[in-house]
């Protein structure tokens, strides 16, 4: 496990957050990539939708601060697409996921810090329904496990025996809403907030 090499928040100026996320993304991956599940097919059924997140990202070593990106997810039936911008708005790339893969579309990074799979495989476990990520699953080493509660839903997902990560789910009271995603094999919490009128915390399409 490698832990997230977070810069002092005074050091992320405008011009300095492409580079400390760099940073901060390429040795959040470690040396290799993480072990990839297989993945359901890149569509969405029902209306598109465009959702609205915030994401706080905390690595386990509490030495090392939080940090705070923006996100706007488009889900439709030709796949995802994602823009990860600062919290000031700079845009950092764009991920697309579709009948052609998953690739990066524009970035202000001549190389992005993780392969793109990775990154899609991650959001989708968060918003996908259990259904889709067991047919996706069978035939392998990979379960997904769900568990409602009063206040919204556990998810897990395992490679085996091996508990990879965990998605946790408040959906009830609605302006409390967020997901929390848990990566034990990368080392980080990130807490998925809505921000402006997006409300659809935990809702799958």
């Amino acid at each position: 496990m490698t832990a997230l090499p977070f810069l002092p928040l005074p050091l992320l100026t405008r011009h300095l957050w492409p580079c400390a996320l760099l940073l901060m993304l390429t040795l959040m991956t470690g040396c290799s990539v993480p072990a990839m599940a297989p993945q359901a097919a890149p569509g969405w059924q029902g209306e598109a939708q465009t959702l609205k997140r915030r994401l706080t990202i905390t690595p386990f070593d509490e030495t090392r601060p939080e940090q705070t990106l923006l996100s706007v997810i488009r889900l439709s039936d030709e796949g995802l697409r994602v823009v990860i911008a600062t919290p000031t708005g700079q845009r950092l790339f764009t991920l697309v996921r579709d009948d052609q893969g998953a690739r990066y579309t524009q970035s202000i990074m001549d190389r992005p810090p993780f392969p793109a799979q990775w990154f899609a495989q991650r959001l989708e476990w968060s918003l996908r329904p259990e259904t889709d990520l067991q047919a996706a699953f069978q035939g392998s080493t990979w379960q997904v496990q769900d568990q409602r509660f009063e206040h919204g839903r556990v998810r897990e997902i395992l490679d085996g025996d091996t508990l990879v990560a965990r998605i946790d789910t408040i959906d009830h009271p609605l302006e409390q809403a967020h997901d929390v995603l848990t990566d034990f094999q990368i080392g980080y919490r990130m807490v998925i907030t809505p921000f402006g009128h997006d409300n659809s915390a935990g809702e799958t399409p």
